[in-house]
Protein backbone atom coordinates (compact mmCIF):
# COMPACT_ATOMS: atom_id res chain seq x y z
CA UNK A 1 0.00 0.00 0.00
CA UNK A 2 1.27 3.55 -0.77
CA UNK A 3 1.41 5.49 2.31
CA UNK A 4 3.20 8.88 0.61
CA UNK A 5 1.69 12.08 1.55
CA UNK A 6 3.48 15.50 -0.21
CA UNK A 7 2.97 17.91 2.80
CA UNK A 8 4.21 21.62 1.71
CA UNK A 9 6.34 20.10 -1.32
CA UNK A 10 8.09 17.80 1.07
CA UNK A 11 7.53 13.97 0.25
CA UNK A 12 6.92 11.77 3.27
CA UNK A 13 6.54 8.19 3.48
CA UNK A 14 3.56 8.08 4.91
CA UNK A 15 2.10 10.66 7.45
CA UNK A 16 3.05 9.74 10.52
CA UNK A 17 5.59 12.35 12.90
CA UNK A 18 6.29 12.55 16.40
CA UNK A 19 5.02 15.52 18.53
CA UNK A 20 7.62 18.31 18.95
CA UNK A 21 8.99 18.23 22.49
CA UNK A 22 8.28 14.64 23.54
CA UNK A 23 10.18 12.44 21.18
CA UNK A 24 14.02 14.07 22.35
CA UNK A 25 16.13 14.45 18.60
CA UNK A 26 15.00 10.69 17.59
CA UNK A 27 18.48 9.29 19.40
CA UNK A 28 16.40 8.84 22.71
CA UNK A 29 13.83 6.54 21.75
CA UNK A 30 15.70 4.63 18.36
CA UNK A 31 15.69 1.76 20.36
CA UNK A 32 12.02 1.44 21.01
CA UNK A 33 10.76 2.74 17.48
CA UNK A 34 12.02 2.21 14.12
CA UNK A 35 12.62 5.58 13.15
CA UNK A 36 12.66 4.74 9.79
CA UNK A 37 9.07 3.78 9.37
CA UNK A 38 8.25 7.29 10.77
CA UNK A 39 7.49 9.57 8.30
CA UNK A 40 9.20 12.46 10.13
CA UNK A 41 10.64 12.98 13.24
CA UNK A 42 9.49 16.27 15.04
CA UNK A 43 12.55 17.24 17.19
CA UNK A 44 12.10 19.07 20.63
CA UNK A 45 13.25 22.75 20.52
CA UNK A 46 16.58 23.99 18.97
CA UNK A 47 17.66 27.38 19.63
CA UNK A 48 20.69 29.28 18.75
CA UNK A 49 22.04 28.95 22.33
CA UNK A 50 22.23 25.95 24.78
CA UNK A 51 19.68 26.09 27.34
CA UNK A 52 19.54 24.77 30.76
CA UNK A 53 15.69 24.67 30.98
CA UNK A 54 13.48 25.08 34.11
CA UNK A 55 14.85 24.14 37.17
CA UNK A 56 13.31 20.94 39.20
CA UNK A 57 11.62 19.37 39.84
CA UNK A 58 9.76 20.02 36.87
CA UNK A 59 7.14 16.94 35.89
CA UNK A 60 4.60 15.80 38.18
CA UNK A 61 2.57 12.72 37.82
CA UNK A 62 -1.22 13.07 37.76
CA UNK A 63 -4.25 10.69 37.76
CA UNK A 64 -4.02 10.79 34.24
CA UNK A 65 -0.77 11.16 32.88
CA UNK A 66 2.14 13.51 34.07
CA UNK A 67 2.35 17.41 33.31
CA UNK A 68 5.74 18.62 32.65
CA UNK A 69 7.37 22.22 32.51
CA UNK A 70 10.79 21.41 30.74
CA UNK A 71 11.47 24.73 29.84
CA UNK A 72 13.22 24.23 26.19
CA UNK A 73 15.97 22.47 27.45
CA UNK A 74 18.31 21.68 24.76
CA UNK A 75 22.14 21.25 23.81
CA UNK A 76 22.35 24.58 21.25
CA UNK A 77 21.87 24.30 17.28
CA UNK A 78 25.83 23.98 16.87
CA UNK A 79 25.49 20.12 18.91
CA UNK A 80 22.08 19.90 16.89
CA UNK A 81 23.47 20.03 13.64
CA UNK A 82 27.01 18.17 14.67
CA UNK A 83 25.22 15.01 16.54
CA UNK A 84 21.91 14.81 15.42
CA UNK A 85 21.46 15.48 12.32
CA UNK A 86 24.20 12.85 11.01
CA UNK A 87 22.33 10.38 13.28
CA UNK A 88 18.73 11.19 12.06
CA UNK A 89 20.56 11.17 8.34
CA UNK A 90 20.66 7.07 8.92
CA UNK A 91 16.97 6.74 8.98
CA UNK A 92 15.15 7.40 6.02
CA UNK A 93 12.35 9.80 7.30
CA UNK A 94 12.03 13.39 7.18
CA UNK A 95 13.77 15.30 10.03
CA UNK A 96 11.49 18.43 11.08
CA UNK A 97 13.03 20.59 13.58
CA UNK A 98 11.20 22.67 16.14
CA UNK A 99 12.77 26.25 16.29
CA UNK A 100 12.93 28.03 19.13
CA UNK A 101 14.15 31.43 20.46
CA UNK A 102 13.73 34.39 23.09
CA UNK A 103 13.71 37.05 20.91
CA UNK A 104 13.27 37.26 16.84
CA UNK A 105 16.94 37.74 16.46
CA UNK A 106 17.40 34.00 18.05
CA UNK A 107 14.97 32.40 15.83
CA UNK A 108 16.73 33.96 12.60
CA UNK A 109 19.92 32.64 13.80
CA UNK A 110 19.25 29.28 14.31
CA UNK A 111 16.60 29.05 10.74
CA UNK A 112 19.75 30.55 9.04
CA UNK A 113 22.18 27.50 10.53
CA UNK A 114 19.78 25.01 9.82
CA UNK A 115 18.95 26.39 6.25
CA UNK A 116 23.13 25.10 5.42
CA UNK A 117 22.33 21.37 6.55
CA UNK A 118 19.72 18.41 5.25
CA UNK A 119 17.02 18.87 7.37
CA UNK A 120 13.49 18.82 5.42
CA UNK A 121 11.31 20.88 7.51
CA UNK A 122 10.93 23.53 10.31
CA UNK A 123 8.45 24.18 13.15
CA UNK A 124 8.22 27.54 14.44
CA UNK A 125 8.07 27.30 18.07
CA UNK A 126 6.04 30.43 19.38
CA UNK A 127 3.54 28.89 21.80
CA UNK A 128 5.90 27.21 24.24
CA UNK A 129 4.05 28.56 28.01
CA UNK A 130 7.16 27.65 29.70
CA UNK A 131 9.03 30.78 27.72
CA UNK A 132 8.62 34.12 29.34
CA UNK A 133 9.89 36.14 26.57
CA UNK A 134 7.61 37.71 24.46
CA UNK A 135 4.49 37.66 26.32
Amino acid sequence: MNTKVNIAGVEWNNPVTTASGSFGSGMEYSEFVDLGKLGAVTTKGVSNIPWTGNPTPRIAETYGGMLNAIGLQNPGVEVFIERDIPFLKKYDTNIIVNVCGKTSEDYIEVVERLSETDVDMLEINISCPNVKEGE
